[in-house]
C-alpha cells in the first residue's frame, strides 16, 4: 500500500526561475581563535565572514549580502544582543544565532523578544549539531525566498489579469481549477492506498498513525499485509521515505510499492534484508541506470516481519531505525544500515543486516520517517529539550496509545505555530 505529498517548487514555480544561493555567514566573536576554528570547520561549505567586534560586524553587514549572523554575547563595547538589535534596519531577513558560553535568562528573553533569534547555542558547540543547524537555517531561508518569489509572481500575474478580457480570465480559472482538482484527486487516490487504523487494529492489539504530507501529495508512505504459507502466518509492516517531496516523491512511492509487491507476491521473498536488497537492486538497475547521475532517485525504508509461528520479529532498515519497548519498560533502538536504497554510493547489489528479536520481549514498537524528528530539532519550543526520538518515546510510555498519539500530534501542532513544516511526517505506533 502506498502514500505520497506535494512539492511546491515543482507544482507552482517555473523551473526557469533561479532562486538566490544562501551561503554567506558572518560570525562575530572577540576571540580570534574561535573565528579561525569556525572558518576552518565550515569554510568549505559556506562563504564565512568574520569580525572581532560588533562595530566591525555592522560594517560587513552594510557591504555584504549576509544571510546568517552568528554572534558571541559577551563582547566589549557592544554585546551580541545589542548588535542584533542594530541589524534590523540593515537586513530584516537576516537569520540570527547567539553563540555564547554564558547562560543568562534575561539575555535569552531579550534576544527572543527584541531580536527574533533563530537559535541560542551555548559554547562549546557540537560540530555535528552546528552543521545541522546551519543546514536547516539555510533551508528555511530558501523556503522563505521561494515564498517571496511566489508572492511576486502572484502579484505580477494579478496585474496582468486585470488587463485581460473576461474570457481570458475565465480560461485561466478553468486551468487552475483543473490543476487543483487533479492534485486533490491524486491526494485522494494515494490516501486510499494507505492502510487505515482499522487495518492495523485487525493485526495488532493497539495502534496509532500520524501521517502528514508536506503538501497535497507526499514522498512518505507505509505498507501492511499478512502472508500465510506452510510456516504459518506472517505480518509485514513497512515505512518508506522517498527522495524529494511532491509529485516526484509521490511517483517514487508508487515505484517503491510496485517493487515491494513484486518481491513479496511474485518472488515470495519475506525476510526484511532480502526485501531491501531487491528494492535497492531494482532502483539502481531499472530506474537510476536510465537517469542522469545527478538525478538518481533513492529511498529510505524500514521493514518488519512478524512471524507468529516462530514467535520472532525480524527487522532491517535503510537509514531507518526500529524503536521498541521491551517487557521491562526499557526503550530499545535497533539501528538500520546507513545506506539509502538506489544510492549511487554503492554497487547495484548490496547487503543489509537482519535483526531478530523474540516477540515475548516486545511490548510495543514504533516505525517512522525522519520528518517528526527533524521538525522536533527545528522547534524553538521548550519541548525541544528532548533531543532524540527514543527520549520522546520514553516520555509518553505511561499514556494509552490514543493519548500517545494526541500528545505527539499536539506537540507537532505547537511546534508548527512558530515553524514551517519542512518534510513529510510519518510515525506508526504498534502494540503487539
Amino acid at each position: 500500500m502506498v502514500a505520497p505529498s506535494a512539492d511546491r517548487k515543482e507544482l507552482t514555480l517555473d523551473p526557469g526561475i533561479k532562486l538566490p544561493e544562501f551561503n554567506n555567514i558572518l560570525y562575530v566573536d572577540d576571540e580570534p581563535v574561535h573565528l579561525k576554528i569556525f572558518k576552518i570547520t565550515f569554510g568549505k561549505q559556506y562563504n564565512v565572514f568574520t569580525a572581532v567586534s560588533g562595530q566591525e560586524g555592522l560594517e560587513i553587514l552594510k557591504k555584504e549580502d549576509i544571510h546568517l549572523l552568528i554572534t558571541d554575547q559577551r563582547m566589549p563595547k557592544m554585546t551580541g544582543t545589542e548588535l542584533l538589535e542594530k541589524t534590523t534596519n540593515i537586513n530584516s531577513n537576516l537569520i540570527k544565532i547567539i553563540l555564547t558560553g554564558f547562560s543568562d535568562v534575561n539575555t535569552i528573553e531579550r534576544a527572543v523578544n527584541n531580536c527574533g533569534i533563530y537559535k541560542y547555542i551555548t559554547k562549546p558547540y557540537d560540530k555535528g549539531q552546528m552543521k545541522l543547524t546551519l543546514e536547516k537555517a539555510m533551508e528555511m531561508m530558501k523556503l522563505k525566498s521561494e515564498k517571496e518569489k511566489l508572492l511576486e509572481l502572484l502579484n505580477d500575474t494579478n496585474q496582468q489579469l486585470e488587463e485581460k478580457v473576461e474570457t481570458r480570465t475565465e480560461e485561466l480559472n478553468k486551468t487552475n481549477k483543473k490543476l487543483i482538482d487533479g492534485l486533490e484527486s491524486a491526494k485522494n487516490i494515494q490516501e486510499s492506498l494507505l492502510p487505515k487504523k482499522a487495518d492495523l487494529d485487525a493485526y495488532f492489539k493497539e495502534s496509532f498513525i500520524i501521517y502528514r504530507p508536506l503538501d497535497h501529495v507526499g514522498g512518505d508512505f507505509y505498507w501492511l499485509d499478512e502472508i500465510e504459507d506452510r510456516h504459518g502466518k506472517m505480518t509485514m509492516l513497512s515505512v518508506f521515505d522517498c527522495m524529494g517531496h511532491g509529485v516526484s516523491g509521490a511517483l517514487l512511492t508508487m515505484v517503491g510499492e510496485s517493487f515491494l509487491s513484486q518481491a513479496v507476491y511474485e518472488r515470495k521473498v519475506y525476510h526484511p534484508d532480502f526485501i531491501l536488497e531487491i528494492l535497492h537492486e531494482k532502483l539502481a538497475n531499472d530506474i537510476n541506470s536510465n537517469l542522469p547521475e545527478n538525478d538518481y532517485q533513492t529511498l529510505d525504508m524500514s521493514f518488519v516481519l512478524i512471524n507468529q509461528s516462530k514467535g520472532v520479529l525480524e527487522f532491517s532498515g535503510a537509514k531507518m531505525d526500529l524503536i521498541y519497548v521491551n517487557k521491562k519498560g526499557e526503550i530499545v533502538r535497533v539501528k538500520g544500515d546507513r545506506k539509502s536504497l538506489g544510492s549511487s554510493e554503492y554497487e547495484s547489489r548490496v547487503t543489509f543486516n537482519r535483526h531478530t528479536i523474540e516477540m515475548d520481549d516486545i511490548e510495543c514498537l514504533y516505525l517512522m520517517s525522519d520528518g517528526y524528528r527533524d521538525q522536533m530539532k527545528l522547534s524553538k519550543s521548550k519541548e525541544n529539550g528532548i533531543k532524540n526520538m527514543p527520549d520522546r518515546i520514553a516520555s509518553i510510555q505511561k499514556l494509552t496509545f490514543e493519548e500517545q498519539r494526541e500528545t505527539l500530534e499536539n506537540s507537532l501542532d505547537d511546534w508548527l505555530k512558530n515553524e514551517i513544516q519542512v518534510d513529510d511526517i510519518t510515525l506508526l505506533g504498534i502494540k503487539l
